[in-house]
């Protein structure tokens, strides 16, 4: 459910006009939303009392703030590059902070990514737990849901969100609805899962709505993705697997780049299987476009470098070095 917040500064009629159009153009603007919220604030903390956004107050708000990352500053420095240009083509004064963030001062994250017994271990982990009066269903909800992460490659919010009317078991379809970017995509899921959601209805489901969550917790709503992440920790300190930190993994997002790693690895190795895969794993995975899924082709360069080499014999430099990207 989409958060409403109140904004308060001389900004918030053209704030919320902003938000409004853009929500019109199909965007959900949450993460956004919840930015101008800041910003509203730091504009009544800044004393600004005219609709007018100077020089000044851009750069503070714009500027680093401790212990931040670039690509989060960088972020946020777009962010405001649109609302200006939003203020700037309605007549209202504002300056344009004309200049880019690098990010290459910071580390770039790379995917954890499991190994086939690390896989099996976690598995294992979660097929063993207990009934618990606090979550009768969770011993049953809980190994399901992260076998769903693992075998389906989704990102953790979208398996969390998953109404019974959006698994259809006799054909094999996962319905993934309002996911990143807004977009809502079908998927088809291995025989084994379609038979183990169907074992997995029959012991939940049975009396069911179409709108009752599919995977629920213990008060029958949605599960939270903090909550998951705990539950995911909690794996791998029974399983053995290192947790680095926060910042380095592994994370529940992990198994999703896991996923997408055995997948390349399972494409043939000549040029037109490759191909012809990488825009259906694109598609699959709900990238926005295929930029992100071309990276999985560096995780397994190492391993197959065949693979990388097919693709640029026949896409040239359209698929950029893993140095290029940092």
């Amino acid at each position: 459910m989409t958060r409403a917040y109140k904004y308060a500064s001389v900004l918030s009629p053209q704030i919320q006009s902003f938000i409004d159009e853009k929500r019109a153009l199909g965007c959900k603007y949450e993460k956004e939303a919840k930015v101008f919220y800041e910003m509203d604030r730091f504009l009544v903390e800044q004393g600004v009392v005219t609709p007018v956004l100077a020089q000044d107050v851009v750069e503070k708000w714009v500027g680093k703030r401790p212990n931040e990352k670039r690509k989060n500053q960088r972020w946020r420095l777009n962010f405001t590059k649109r609302f200006v240009s939003y203020l700037l083509l309605h007549q209202y004064e504002a300056y344009f902070p004309d200049y880019k963030i690098s990010s290459s001062d910071d580390k770039c994250f790379v995917p954890y990514i499991f190994t086939n017994k690390e896989i099996a271990d976690l598995i294992a982990y979660f097929n063993s737990m207990e009934p618990s009066r606090q979550y009768p269903d969770g011993h049953t909800v809980i190994p399901m849901l992260f076998l769903t992460l693992i075998c389906c490659g989704l990102r953790s919010g979208e398996a969390a969100a998953l109404k019974v009317k959006d698994v259809d078991i006799e054909n094999g379809i996962l319905t993934i609805r309002n996911a990143k970017h807004g977009k809502t995509r079908r998927i088809p899921v291995s025989g084994t899962m379609r038979l183990k959601y169907a074992e997995y209805y029959g012991k939940l489901h049975a009396d069911s709505d179409g709108e009752n969550y599919f995977f629920p917790n213990a008060r029958g709503n949605c599960h939270h993705t903090n909550v998951i992440e705990g539950r995911f920790k909690e794996a791998l300190w029974n399983c053995g697997i290192p947790y680095r930190g926060r910042g380095h993994g592994p994370r529940v997002h992990d198994l999703r780049h896991t996923f997408a790693v055995r997948s390349m690895q399972k494409i043939r190795k000549d040029k037109g299987s490759s191909l012809i895969a990488l825009p259906y794993l694109s598609v699959y995975l709900g990238h926005y476009n295929m930029n992100k899924t071309q990276q999985y082709l560096h995780l397994v360069a190492d391993a197959f470098p065949e693979i990388v080499e097919k693709q640029k014999d026949y896409l040239g430099d359209t698929i950029p070095t893993w140095e290029a990207q940092k």
